[in-house]
Formats: C-alpha cells, sequence, structure tokens
C-alpha cells in the first residue's frame, strides 16, 4: 500500500449548516466540495479535508465523546502559527472553550469544541 496522505474526517450531524457556519466562520476553512444530492459538504481543515454528513436523530444517540473520555478517536488537532492568538479569536467570537492555552511537552495546545460537541484542539510547535 502507499499512502499518499490523510484524505478526510468524517463528522456526523444532525444540522449539517450550523456544522458548515461554523467550520467556515469561526475557523475560516474553505467549502471544497457539496455533494447535494445526500447534504455532505467536504471543508478544508489544511493537510485534511473534513466531511460533515448528515444523520437524522436516534434517541438515545449519545453524541461525540467528551474531551480525554473513552477510547477511539477523540478530538481533531489543527496546527496553528499562535495558540494564544487564535484560542483569544475564537473566545472572543463565543465558542465553546474546552481548556485554556498551556504548554505540554514540546507544544502549546489549547481545546474547544464545535456546536455539535466535536473536540477540537489548537496545536502551536514550540
Amino acid at each position: 500500500m502507499q499512502v499518499l496522505a490523510t484524505h478526510h474526517i468524517a463528522i456526523q450531524t444532525h444540522d449539517v449548516a450550523a456544522l458548515e457556519a461554523f467550520y467556515t466562520k469561526q475557523l475560516g476553512f474553505a467549502v471544497t466540495k457539496r455533494w447535494e444530492a445526500v447534504g455532505i459538504v467536504f471543508v478544508n481543515a489544511g493537510s485534511t479535508q473534513i466531511e460533515l454528513v448528515p444523520k437524522d436523530a436516534a434517541p438515545g444517540d449519545p453524541g461525540p465523546r467528551e474531551l480525554g473520555q473513552g477510547t477511539g478517536i477523540n478530538h481533531i488537532a489543527i496546527h496553528v502559527a499562535s495558540t494564544d492568538a487564535a484560542f483569544a479569536e475564537l473566545k472572543e467570537q463565543g465558542v465553546t472553550i474546552l481548556r485554556e492555552p498551556k504548554d505540554f511537552q514540546d507544544i502549546r495546545i489549547a481545546f474547544f469544541s464545535d456546536p455539535d460537541g466535536n473536540v477540537l484542539e489548537l496545536v502551536e510547535e514550540l
């Protein structure tokens, strides 16, 4: 197998329009593709894409895991030039903050979530 790169990460959501607005307006990602017939939207997240996939609500649907809970995929990390500057911008826009910026090993990190509760991390190489 010859791996070229990651292609996309899929996020299922009950409200594609709300997540599209968050990822394009709050994070500044551009829409790269729409599959109108099935309601799917792709946004460019730099080195990969995020696929926003509509999903009907089901009774007892647990939704995304909280930061540090469970096993499996827990968050999407976004490489930024300055964690503090990006964090301040998101906080000013009213984005849900999970953890304030702090140094960890050789990076500076902070955590926030999208409107569905999916966890995202800001990462700055120190």
